[in-house]
C-alpha cells in the first residue's frame, strides 16, 4: 500500500513538472523580446508549436474519438461551405487563402486545414484571419497551438474570437495536468491583456483541480509545491506580462500576497504551515530582516 501511495505521488509530480521544464528556459533568455516568444510558440516552423502539439496529442485517445464524433453529430455539417459570394469580394490572393482553408475544412482534414491556416493567418486582412479562427474552432483541442497564435492577433475582434475558441478547445481536455501544461505555454506566448486573463484563469483552475484531486495529503502537497515552483519561475521571467501573470497566479493559488522570492521559498518549504511575515514580526525584527519585494 505504501509503495502504491508513493507511486501516485511520483506520477502526479512528474505530470506537473512538465510545465516547470517548459517555463524554466524563459529565465535563461533574458534578452528575448515578447515578439520573439510569440513567433516561437506561434510556430511558423518554431519549436514551441510542435511542443504544444505533442502535449495536446498526449491526451487520452478515447477523448479524441469522442470529440470527433461530437463534431460529426452536429446538425450543421462540419465545414459546410459558406456561400461563395462571401469570398468573392476579396482580392484574388486573399480569396485563394480563404478557399484553401475552406476546402481543407470541407474535407475534415486536420493536417490540410492547419497547413492552409498557417499561410492564411499571415494575411494583413483581418477578415481572412477571422475565417482562419472560424475554421480552427471546428477542430477544438487539436487546433490549440494555432488558436494560441491567433489569441494575440492585432485585431481585437479576431483575437477575442480566438480566445473563445481556445477556451472551448482547452475544455475538451479532461486531464488537468495537460490543461495546466498547455496554459503554461500559452501564458509564455500571448501578451494581450484579455488573452492573459483567460489563460491565467484556466491555469489556476487546472492547478486547483490537480491539487484537490489528490486524496492523500502528502501527494496534494507535492503537487502544490510543483505548481507554485512553476508560477515562481513565471515571476522571474524577463517578460513583464508573464511575470505579472505569475504574481497574480501566486496570490490566487496560495491565497497569500506576493512578498518576494525569499518568502516564496519559505512558503515552498512547508506550504501547510507557512506563516505570513506579520505573524513572524518579532522574529523578523530580531533578525532585522524585511521581506524582499
Amino acid at each position: 500500500m505504501k509503495n502504491k501511495m508513493v507511486w501516485v505521488v511520483v506520477c502526479g509530480v512528474v505530470l506537473v513538472a512538465a510545465s516547470c521544464l517548459l517555463l524554466l528556459g524563459d529565465r535563461a533568455t533574458a534578452t528575448e523580446k515578447p515578439e520573439a516568444a510569440s513567433a516561437e510558440v506561434g510556430g511558423r516552423g518554431g519549436g514551441g508549436l510542435a511542443q504544444m502539439r505533442q502535449v495536446v496529442g498526449s491526451r487520452k485517445r478515447t477523448e479524441t474519438l469522442n470529440a470527433a464524433g461530437n463534431r460529426k453529430a452536429d446538425k450543421r455539417r462540419k465545414g459546410a461551405r459558406p456561400e461563395q459570394s462571401l469570398f468573392d469580394h476579396l482580392p484574388k490572393e486573399e480569396r485563394a487563402l480563404c478557399e484553401a482553408v475552406q476546402d481543407a475544412l470541407d474535407a475534415e482534414d486536420l493536417e490540410r486545414t492547419l497547413a492552409a491556416a498557417a499561410q492564411a493567418m499571415k494575411s494583413e486582412n483581418p477578415e481572412v484571419r477571422s475565417h482562419v479562427v472560424d475554421a480552427l474552432s471546428w477542430f477544438g483541442a487539436d487546433a490549440l497551438p494555432e488558436l494560441t497564435i491567433m489569441m494575440g492577433d492585432k485585431d481585437e475582434d479576431v483575437a477575442q474570437s480566438a480566445i473563445n475558441a481556445w477556451e472551448l478547445g482547452l475544455d475538451e481536455i479532461d486531464e488537468a495536468a495537460i490543461r495546466l501544461n498547455v496554459s503554461g505555454m500559452a501564458l509564455r506566448a500571448v501578451h494581450g491583456e484579455d488573452a492573459q486573463e483567460s489563460i491565467r484563469s484556466r491555469f489556476a483552475n487546472a492547478a486547483t483541480e490537480m491539487i484537490d484531486a489528490e486524496e492523500e495529503e502528502t501527494a496534494a502537497s507535492a503537487v502544490r509545491v510543483k505548481v507554485i515552483q512553476t508560477v515562481v519561475d513565471m515571476i522571474g521571467s524577463q517578460q513583464q506580462s508573464l511575470s505579472e501573470a505569475g504574481r497574480e497566479l501566486y496570490e490566487e493559488i496560495t491565497g497569500n500576497e506576493w512578498r518576494g522570492f525569499d518568502e516564496a521559498e519559505r512558503y515552498l518549504k512547508d506550504p501547510d504551515d507557512y506563516e505570513l511575515p506579520e505573524d513572524r514580526k518579532s522574529e523578523l525584527e530580531e533578525a532585522d530582516v524585511q521581506p524582499n519585494s
